[in-house]
């Protein structure tokens, strides 16, 4: 394969690759180790290239995470800033796993986890195609009530400013919210907040 066909497979799937699926598209080791020391892909992590191009998908790196650690679903500050909801900035990457899953130690990665058990964790997940990749996210009405069961982690006010907006933005309803809110025995907590939109 040549290095311009090269570059275009690995242009895909939001430019991150395993090693073996690189080899697999019939890219030789040496045309990647060539292409890695010519500063056109960098190695992530052991057995992970991305592409070093310009205007790479602004969400890259919730597709690098996916990769590694797969029962990631991004939620709190990340998933408010996938879903374009509220002005905070995820410094950190707020990753929720179900209870007894080993967290990833990434050193290259600032990385929060929460541990919902099993039924909390499953319930306003999303999958989001990314360049062929797919990602999971919590839903703006999961990611609002996680965002007040969680607000001795973010703080009350994110949590308030993410409910004023997700309703604002026609994200989630009062109707939606409350909903989950009950499964997520927030209910009492939220209501006075829903009702003074």
């Amino acid at each position: 394969m040549k290095q311009e066909q090269a570059l275009e497979f690995l242009r895909s799937n939001n430019g991150v690759h395993r090693t073996r699926d690189i080899l697999n598209a019939g890219i030789a080791p040496k045309t990647l180790y060539r292409l890695r020391d010519r500063g056109q892909v960098y190695s992530l992590s052991r057995g992970l290239y991305r592409i070093n191009e310009e205007g790479m998908d602004a969400h890259s790196t919730y597709v690098e995470l996916a990769h590694k650690i797969p029962k990631a679903v991004f939620c709190l500050i990340s998933a408010l800033h996938f879903h374009e909801i509220g002005t905070q900035l995820p410094y950190d990457h707020w990753i929720s796993l179900p209870q007894g899953v080993k967290e990833a130690k990434l050193d290259e990665y600032d990385i929060q986890y929460i541990h919902p058990n099993k039924e909390l964790y499953q319930l306003g997940i999303e999958e989001h195609d990314i360049s062929g990749a797919t990602i999971k996210v919590y839903s703006p009405t999961k990611t609002v009530v996680d965002c007040f069961k969680h607000r001795n982690k973010v703080g009350i006010d994110v949590a308030l400013e993410a409910l004023r907006e997700a309703i604002q933005l026609k994200k989630t309803s009062r109707k939606e919210l409350i909903e989950l809110a009950t499964k997520c025995r927030m209910r009492n907590i939220m209501m006075p907040y829903i009702e003074s939109l």
